[in-house]
């Protein structure tokens, strides 16, 4: 009887591991592994409180700003982050088209050619980013969801230009683009 008793044990204790070794390999076996997955909507949107700029006429060489009284002000425009992502915001510029001739943009004033800056709060007199028609620069980073920059600008007329575009109306688009800041 004590063998029996002794080999039944044994046999309930094998059985016992047995069972406990392929619980977990079965519950494993069985199982589905699942990835959730999340997103949330970027939404990349920009407003600007200005938008046009009626310069009225301009003589050669004339400087003219992106104001409402023609000063050097730094906070005319207000550029908006109407998303809701952190973006950087690019200028970009075309040539002045009308009349005869079309004006050039450039990085100076010059014959046929005018030139565009921009600036940002806090620095009125600091026109330093220039417009370009080849690419977009820089206007201002990392503007935060429902953050504002204001901003001006400011144009400098051709140095000379054609007596046959006298009175003709010329112009061009000033383009704001957003993109998510990384």
């Amino acid at each position: 009887m004590k063998k029996l008793l002794w080999k039944s044990r044994l046999i309930v204790g094998v059985l016992v591991v047995l069972l406990a070794l392929l619980v977990p390999a079965t519950s494993a076996l069985a199982a589905n592994p699942t990835v959730t997955i999340t997103v949330t909507a970027g939404l990349l949107t920009i407003t600007n409180s200005q938008d046009t700029w009626a310069l009225g006429y301009a003589t050669p060489s004339e400087v003219l700003y992106f104001s409402a009284t023609n000063a050097q002000d730094d906070d005319y425009s207000m550029v908006i982050n109407t998303g809701n992502l952190p973006v950087d915001v690019e200028i970009q510029g075309v040539n002045f088209e009308g009349g005869t001739y079309d004006w050039t943009l450039g990085t100076t004033a010059g014959d046929q050619i005018y030139s565009l800056y921009a600036n940002q709060a806090g620095t009125p007199t600091v026109y330093d980013t220039e417009i370009k028609s080849s690419s977009y620069t820089d206007l201002t980073t990392n503007l935060l969801a429902s953050a504002n920059v204001t901003w001006s600008m400011k144009f400098t007329a051709p140095t000379a230009f054609h007596a046959s575009d006298a009175g003709a109306e010329k112009s061009a688009t000033v383009t704001l683009v957003a993109s998510e800041h990384v």
